[in-house]
């Protein structure tokens, strides 16, 4: 039985996020599941990328890139500037 509680805790302290990547990336989408307190920032540099070059869209909101992920699907546009 304490396995069976270990077990669900476990899961229940995972978050699942969809990536969908616009403007110049090398993937399309990327599905994952990261500790709960973990940051989007953190995600964003564990899989190579700058969190200063892009912008992170939630239900057609801005989210700051510290904020903690939360389950969801989540744009992440690269910011693009020139003169």
């Amino acid at each position: 039985m304490g396995r069976i509680l270990e077990k669900l805790q476990k899961k229940s302290s995972q978050k699942r996020i969809k990536l969908k990547f616009v403007g110049g990336f090398d993937i399309k989408e990327k599905e994952l599941e990261v500790e709960e307190g973990t940051r989007y920032s953190e995600v964003l540099s564990s899989l190579g990328i700058n969190p200063e070059t892009v912008v992170l869209v939630k239900d057609n909101t801005p989210i700051p890139i510290d904020d903690f992920v939360e389950d969801g699907e989540v744009v992440v546009m690269r910011v693009i500037s020139g003169g």
